[in-house]
Order: C-alpha cells, then structure tokens, then sequence
C-alpha cells in the first residue's frame, strides 16, 4: 500500500492500492500542485522512488518544491523528466534527469522515463510514484485524443507495474467533454473547490474506500 496520509481530510483513505492512477483536478490557484508533490513526497521515508515529468518546471524548482514536503529528500530517489527543451546547468546534483524538447514530444518523453525506471531497477528500488505535472501543459501543446493516448499508455505501466501515478489537470483551461475524456483514463479523481466563504473543500472520488462528500481541508 502506498501512503497518501496528508493534508486531505477524513474522508480520504490513508493508502492507496498499487497500481493506482489518482488525477488531482481543479480551478487554477487552488493548490492542485503542492497536494500532488506532498502526495509524491510522502514515499520518501518508505523508499519509493520518485519520477517526475514536469512540463513547466525547472528541474531545481522542482527539487526545491518537493523539499519543502519532506526534512532531508534522498536525490538517489528522484528522477526527473523535464520538458524544458534543453539541458540545464542548475541541474540538483544526484538526480537523474533527462531533458527532452518540448511538452509535445511524447516519444522523447516516455524514453526519458524508461531511462530512469531502470535506474531505479538497478538501484533496486521496486515501489514508484510518479508526477505528470501537468496534464494541463500537455493539453496545450497536443490534440485531446493524442493526450489520450499517452496518459492511456503511461496509466497501464503504472498499473502493470504496482506504482502510484499523481496526475494535475486545470478544470478551468477545458470544456467538460475534454475534461471527461480525460478523467475516464484514472482509477480516482481528487476534486478541488474553493467555496463561496473561501474556504476549500475536496473530495475522492472513483476509490470504493472513499467517501465521495466534500470535505473541508
């Protein structure tokens, strides 16, 4: 079991099965990508590795940000895919990183992750969770039914290969058709609102040990 025990509240489970896909969907400025990097940083003290595409990130900035989740990350333990275009020299020291062009090559992108899976192999680290931030770039660059495919094809190896996949997604950059489409590829979806006293809510949805009511965090 995977450990998501965060700042979510009650009414999410504490683990997560292997092999789960969990897409982290919301209304911009609302905190989707500082849940998922707590979500992805929790590993760290379980030994998972981490593997992060990042299409807007820097990989430094990446870094930074996942250790602000966690006292002391391990960078034996992150592997990063940045879709920066070109190599950087702030690149963090002992984090394997593969730079590709553009957040649409996806050819380049899924060569860059079966590089860094066998690192973690010959590491002999077994347990992944990996970071797809962020759908949403993705969806930028590609056409809807090419983004399909991928996350069709990265969502089955997380599966086959007992992972966690925490995937990012901006509710507000796509009609609900797209967004629909896009959801059906993961086991759950965790929703993000803000209400209108401005407080947030969030719910689980698509994990039969959730409940699916709004709750605040």
């Amino acid at each position: 079991m995977y450990d998501i025990n965060s700042s979510l509240p009650d009414g999410v489970p504490s683990e997560i099965q292997p092999g789960t896909n969990l897409l982290i969907k919301s209304p911009p400025m609302i905190g989707k990508q500082d849940l998922a990097l707590e979500l992805l940083a929790k590993g760290f003290d379980d030994g998972d590795g981490l593997l992060c595409i990042t299409t807007s990130d820097s990989p430094s900035v990446l870094t930074e940000s996942l250790a602000q989740h966690v006292e002391s990350p391990d960078c034996d333990q992150i592997g990063i895919v940045s879709c920066s275009g070109r190599e950087s020299s702030h690149t963090p020291d002992g984090v394997d990183t593969e730079f590709v062009s553009s957040p649409s090559d996806l050819t380049g992108i899924s060569i860059g992750t079966v590089k860094i899976l066998n690192s973690f192999t010959n590491q002999n680290i077994s347990l992944i969770r990996h970071g797809v931030l962020s759908v949403s770039t993705l969806q930028q660059y590609l056409e809807t039914q090419s983004v399909f495919k991928f996350l069709h094809i990265y969502t089955s190896r997380v599966s086959d290969t007992d992972g966690l996949g925490i995937y990012t997604l901006n509710s507000a950059t796509q009609n609900s058709e797209v967004i629909n489409t896009i959801s059906s590829e993961f086991d759950g979806i965790i929703e993000l609102r803000e209400t209108a006293e401005g407080s947030r809510e969030a719910r689980l949805t698509g994990i039969p040990t959730a409940s699916r009511n709004w709750y605040t965090y």
